[in-house]
């Protein structure tokens, strides 16, 4: 088939590729009896490179060094509402912790392999071999444009300096934006570590990736929606901060009339975050930005005195799932490796609410190893008695309590039994002490 595509032509490239859309690998190319033996196993990416494109192995940094080119294949599952989404992050390139601290921007590994890449979506469906899947939408030829661009370089350029500082075992894709720095090892205590400059601790192994988050924009074909935030001209924090200001100090009610939106109910959940998105977008009832980097918005109430209303909670857990699970797979884990957005509110000395600040916030290396231990110390009790699990006295970070609509929604333990939802909640005091450093 390379006969039939130009190597050094992007546009030959792209249209020879777009031969897969609404096909599999086996409908397309004719393979060989070894491929179709491994069925489930080999990576597809690889599969479409080697059968597909006829790429040769090499040792360049390009799939096509001709054209400038990268190709990368990623996979794609049915979301709630019966739209594609992300099944995972997209896997950029491995972080050589060593040579990053010797590159710029311009002359890096990650930007020249990926400022310019073609992305293959396939729908991924388990129980069918790899070759089966099938390729559900468009080829997306992409290219690092000037807006996303300079959130991406900024975001390369913290990680890098966290490197250069010593701290690559500190990682966290909560770090940055919409470029992470994700996991990317055998995962578990034995997995071996990697060294890094500046520092005699090993780090684990990870990887530049884009976030779902991002990619789920790429897939929807928002991710050329205009702009809300000036994230060229000025950082993220910048950029929210210029929007924020003129409501710091106002009540929510000022602040409501301000922007002509008001409580539909007493019953309004979510009013505080409402105005919230409508300060950062202007009056719109979303921010792409923040969609894109996979920012969790949360608001914090607190009283007069600084203390938070209460703890802040997290997606409940199974019972019966969390027994299985690795701390680096699980939910908790995923959630504690974001960036947050906190909106503050805080009560004056007349009981009335007003809009105190609003800062990023992700959650330091030394607090999520704690939160590992309340995770790790969850799973054991679990197994044991599933009714005695850490509390806010046995953690300056995290406890586990009930979340459940009522004492009917409940969820079956090891033991036999059934009881509430529960959850992971950061402590009120701690929350606290990190609106106080």
């Amino acid at each position: 088939m390379q006969d039939k595509y130009d190597k050094s032509s992007v546009d030959s490239i792209y249209k020879f590729a777009q031969l897969l859309t609404g096909k599999s690998l086996n409908e397309v190319v004719t393979l060989p009896q070894e491929v179709q033996n491994l069925r489930n196993r080999g990576e597809l990416g690889g599969l479409v490179e080697a059968h597909f494109f006829e790429l040769p192995p090499t040792t360049s940094n390009l799939d096509f060094p001709l054209a400038g080119l990268e190709l990368k294949t990623t996979g794609l599952k049915i979301g709630p509402k019966g739209t594609y989404q992300a099944k995972e992050r997209l896997v950029l390139t491995m972080i050589n912790f060593l040579k990053l601290v010797e590159e710029d921007w311009e002359n890096s590994t990650f930007y020249n392999k990926c400022k310019l890449m073609l992305i293959l979506f396939y729908l991924y469906e388990g129980g069918i071999p790899t070759y089966d899947q099938r390729f559900v939408l468009e080829p997306l030829l992409f290219k690092l444009d000037d807006h996303d661009a300079e959130v991406i370089r900024r975001d390369w350029e913290f990680i890098k300096e966290k490197v250069v500082s010593g701290r690559a075992h500190e990682l966290s894709e909560g770090d940055t934006f919409y470029l992470g720095a994700c996991r990317k090892g055998a995962g578990g205590d034995g997995e071996k570590l990697r060294p890094q400059p500046n520092s005699p601790l090993g780090a684990k192994a990870r990887a530049f990736s884009f976030k779902p988050s991002y990619m789920n924009l790429l897939i929807a074909g928002h991710a050329s929606e205009s702009p809300v935030l000036d994230t060229i001209t000025q950082s993220f924090e910048e950029a929210t901060y210029q929007r924020f200001y003129p409501y710091l100090g106002l009540s929510v009610e000022q602040i409501s009339k301000k922007l002509n939106y008001f409580k539909s109910g007493p019953n309004h959940k979510g009013f505080l975050r409402d105005i919230a998105v409508r300060i950062l977008s202007s009056g719109g009832s979303n921010v792409p930005e923040l969609d894109k980097a996979g920012i969790e918005m949360k608001t914090i109430r607190l009283q007069q005195n600084g203390s938070p209303r209460e703890s802040m909670s997290f997606p409940s857990f199974k019972y019966l799932e969390i027994v299985n699970e690795e701390w680096e797979d699980s939910k908790f884990f995923e959630k504690l490796e974001s960036k947050f957005l906190f909106i503050v509110f805080r009560e004056d000395s007349s009981g009335v609410e007003r809009l105190d600040r609003a800062v990023y916030w992700n959650m330091p290396f030394l607090d999520r190893q704690e939160a590992q231990r309340v995770w790790a110390d969850t799973k054991r009790r679990v197994l044991v008695d599933a009714r005695d699990l850490p509390k806010t006295r046995e953690s300056s970070v995290a406890h586990v309590r009930p979340k459940a609509r009522d004492g009917n929604d409940t969820l079956p333990t090891p033991q036999g039994t059934f009881l509430v939802k529960q959850c992971f909640w950061l402590n009120a005091k701690y929350i606290k002490s990190v609106l106080q450093s």
